[in-house]
């Protein structure tokens, strides 16, 4: 009698020849491609994120700083040089006024106003004698890009109120006489993404001319 032990029976089995078939692989290579994808897009995602925050940041930064340095501008306006009053013209996307913004005991001639969707600053510095303000001479400054004007924008780019100003009254109706003006309101409205309403931003200043306050 023969007798056969277990080790023999194991030894024997065939040889196994576990694997992935193709299908199997191309599964497998699919789902893998499936996860890249996602997270690629997501990465993408929040890349583009921060760009449009970065965006957005930077045009906030440029609308605060133009406006609080109009502000000053605007609360120091007076006569200029050849005697003429502080304001020259008024309406709701420029205005034109008086000021000495160089501290040189000289009052230039300043206008803000909007151009090609940016917003401008124009300073004229007065020549002769009398003097005289030639727009030949003015130097115009970009100061803030992708401005929005009405209809679209909510609100003019500037608004003018008399001296009973209390910020519920509705402002002077153009055309405005820059007589009465004692307060100047400028909104701007940009977007850098004029495709998503989302970028859209405003930012307003009241800016009470200071030299004006109670004159009749």
């Amino acid at each position: 009698m023969i007798k056969v032990r277990k080790t023999d029976i194991l030894l024997a089995r065939p040889f196994s020849r576990a694997g992935f078939t193709l299908i199997e692989i191309l599964i497998a290579m699919g789902i893998m491609s499936g996860i890249v994808f996602v997270i690629s897009t997501f990465g993408l995602d929040i890349f583009n994120f921060q760009i449009f925050l970065g965006d957005a940041f930077i045009m906030q930064q440029e609308m605060s700083l133009t406006l609080t340095s109009m502000g000053i501008e605007v609360r120091a306006m007076g006569p200029s040089a050849n005697g003429s009053y502080p304001i020259e013209s008024a309406s709701p996307q420029s205005v034109v006024f008086y000021s000495d913004v160089d501290g040189d005991n000289v009052f230039e001639r300043v206008r803000y106003y909007a151009s090609g969707g940016k917003f401008m600053r124009g300073v004229t510095e007065p020549s002769g004698n009398p003097a005289i303000y030639n727009p030949a001479d003015e130097k115009s400054k970009e100061l803030v890009n992708n401005v929005i004007l009405p209809p679209i924008a909510s609100q003019p780019l500037f608004s003018y109120y008399d001296e009973g100003y209390t910020g519920n009254q509705e402002a002077l109706p153009s055309p405005v006489d820059i007589n009465k003006i004692r307060l100047i309101k400028a909104t701007i409205t940009a977007d850098r993404t004029s495709q998503d309403m989302r970028g859209r931003s405003d930012y307003s200043a009241v800016m009470l001319i200071r030299n004006l306050k109670g004159a009749k």
